[in-house]
Formats: C-alpha cells, sequence, structure tokens
C-alpha cells in the first residue's frame, strides 16, 4: 500500500511562522508581565491588571497550541486559535473599559484624549489583525485533516 504523504501549503506555513513568533512572544510577555503584577502591586495602574494578564496569556497560549497542531495539519487546531483569537479580543476590551475608569481621573486634570485614542487605535489593530489571521487561516482549513 501507498502512503500519500500530505504537503502542507507554504501560505499555512508561513501563517504558522507568524504565529509561533508573534505568540511565543505574546506568551513570554504575559510571564513577565504576571511576575511584574506580582511583585510591583504598588505600580499597578488598575485593579484588573492581573486579569488582563492572566487572559492575554492564555490567549497567547491556545493560539500557539493551535498553530502548532496545525503545523501538523490538525483540524482541531484551527479551533484552537479562534478561541485564542477570541479570548484576546475579549482581553484587550476588558483592559481598555479597567484603564479607561482610571483615565477618567486623569481627564480631569486634562490630556487623557489622547490615550484614550491611542488605546482605541491599538484596539482597533488588534481586532483587525486577530480577524485577518483567522480569514488567513480559514482559507488554508481544506488542507487541514483529523
Amino acid at each position: 500500500m501507498e502512503q500519500q504523504t500530505v504537503q502542507r501549503p507554504s501560505f499555512l506555513t508561513v501563517l504558522c511562522i507568524l504565529t509561533f513568533i508573534g505568540s511565543g512572544l505574546g506568551v513570554l510577555g504575559g510571564i513577565l508581565g504576571l511576575i511584574g503584577t506580582s511583585i510591583l502591586p504598588a505600580f499597578m495602574v488598575t485593579q484588573g491588571t492581573m486579569l488582563v494578564q492572566l487572559i492575554g496569556l492564555g490567549a497567547c497560549a491556545l493560539c500557539l497550541t493551535g498553530a502548532i497542531q496545525m503545523w501538523s495539519l490538525k483540524k482541531q487546531g484551527f479551533t484552537l486559535y479562534v478561541v485564542g483569537s477570541l479570548l484576546g479580543i475579549a482581553g484587550s476590551l476588558i483592559s481598555y473599559m479597567s484603564v479607561s475608569a482610571a483615565l477618567s481621573a486623569f481627564d480631569r486634570v486634562g490630556g487623557a484624549n489622547v490615550f484614550q485614542g491611542a488605546a482605541i487605535t491599538g484596539i482597533v489593530i488588534g481586532i483587525a489583525i486577530n480577524l485577518g489571521f483567522v480569514a488567513m487561516y480559514n482559507a488554508n482549513k481544506k488542507y487541514l485533516v483529523n
């Protein structure tokens, strides 16, 4: 019997490598962020910082795990990646809400509009990147098997 070896498309390979880099750095940053928020609680800007760090770490870990499985052409990796992306979007929105509450006190002094505008821009770009990668992985889903 002949065994057919399925070749991973080069576009899927590039997507996985970009995800390895981005999510790997995200996991590292999440771990360092957790260490920072636990060591320096007096400098925490908001009460939700630890929660946001945990959500971000979980999102990056799910995306990284999903990309590793899609590298091996496993279809369940796509589901993990989508869940991780949605979790990352939710974490960004939670982060914005907690930071905007802290900035409301800063707004009394003036200048919070610049920070809020930058935060909204960052969230929109992050959501666009997440949805773009999900769409690109979805286009390659036909190459994934069990």
